[in-house]
């Protein structure tokens, strides 16, 4: 997950001759508003809102969604948005869960255990451990995962059905409790989304397309992907978050739309996304970071070898400065590759002198930001 920013001004797309679909449902923000519901501190923009739902929710829906979507860069019901493609157009948060009821729990399991950077090999272990179902097979599946993570993975590969049931009763509940007083203005809002987004699909070739509404994502070429669903999401503002399977050729990308949604929950309005760079900033690991890939494009093994740190440090440092939208990822099959953006440094310090230097602090995004279509 990452934050959305301008594309470079200089930026080259490569040329895409596979299939694009826009698929413009309120299921997605149904599915990413827990993940904000859940994850305060990462959806600082649904911040406040967040605060004031979650006293909604019993004490057995709190533990549910706790186990199935909290999580720093994936969550397990996250991947429920995978089933959101084969539904109906037009199809409701009523029909999705109806859909994962009826979802075979290995197959379920698959798309709760793939976080989109899952490795081949691993994927295939948890395959065989759904299929098998032993101890020893589960054991080795989870083997190398951190503990919070690789905790979650065991449950699920253990009990998909288990989990299968708690997903559907969490988002019964959580619909009931919470989604339906915000369906109507969120439909509306994706709809919206939706037209500006086919408007940016017809003007631009697709991989430019996709660059400029993800905020610089790419494929490299050397990744064979013949179809990308692009889903717009209210709520996943002002991040975006894409699943690869390299097996059926196809991505799934859902990409933040800025909206004043939650302008009402804010006693002061203040750019999120501003604050958060800041943050992640403020470490001199990060810092280096950003001075070594400023020199050159780097993979994550090259920069954990220069920093002497730990994989799982420099993860999370990209994490974080992913999240700032300050590093460009590329994924080829040497693995995911980073590089600096400037445009996005110079654009963090113009913002924080405006804010500073602007009578009442008010700060709304630049162009740069939202830029149009050439």
């Amino acid at each position: 997950m990452r934050l959305i920013r301008g594309v470079d001004r200089g930026l080259t797309s490569a040329e895409f001759r596979g299939e694009v679909t826009l698929d413009a449902s309120v299921c997605y923000d149904f599915v990413v508003s827990l993940r904000a519901l859940f994850n305060p501190r990462t959806f600082t923009r649904s911040r406040r809102w967040a605060a004031d739902q979650l006293p909604r929710l019993s004490d057995d829906l709190v533990s549910k969604g706790r186990f199935l979507f909290q999580g720093l860069d994936t969550a397990l019901g996250y991947g429920a948005a995978r089933v959101i493609t084969e539904l109906s157009p037009g199809a409701g948060p009523a029909d999705l869960i109806a859909a994962i009821a009826a979802t075979r729990p290995d197959e379920l399991a698959m798309f709760l255990l793939d976080t989109g950077d899952t490795r081949p090999d691993r994927r295939e272990a948890f395959r065989q451990a759904l299929s098998t179902g032993s101890a020893s097979t589960v054991k080795d599946a989870v083997a190398g995962l951190t503990g919070g993570w690789a905790s979650r993975c065991r449950k699920v590969l253990l009990e998909p059905d288990v989990v299968q049931a708690d997903l559907v009763t969490l988002l019964d509940g959580y619909l009931a409790a919470v989604f339906n007083e915000h369906l109507g203005e969120t439909t509306g809002l994706v709809e919206r989304a939706g037209d500006a987004a086919r408007s940016t699909l017809d003007a631009l070739p697709a991989a430019a397309a996709i660059e400029h509404l993800t905020g610089g994502y790419s494929l490299g070429p050397d990744i064979e992907v013949r179809t990308v669903t692009l889903a717009p999401s209210v709520f996943m503002y002002p991040f975006m978050s894409t699943r690869l399977d390299e097996a059926s050729g196809a991505a799934f990308i859902i990409f933040g739309v800025h909206s004043d949604m939650f302008d009402s929950y804010d006693p002061v309005p203040m750019r999120a996304e501003l604050v958060t760079a800041l943050k992640v900033m403020a470490d001199p690991n990060r810092l280096t970071l950003l001075r070594l890939l400023a020199d050159r494009p780097r993979y994550t093994t090259e920069l954990v070898s220069l920093l002497k740190l730990g994989q799982p440090t420099v993860h999370h440092h990209l994490h974080q400065l992913r999240t700032a939208g300050l590093v460009r990822q590329q994924r080829d099959r040497n693995g995911m590759k980073y590089s600096m953006r400037a445009d996005v440094a110079s654009d963090i310090l113009r913002s924080l002198e405006q804010w500073l230097l602007r009578p009442g602090g008010g700060s709304e995004p630049t162009d740069d930001e939202h830029p149009t279509p050439p």
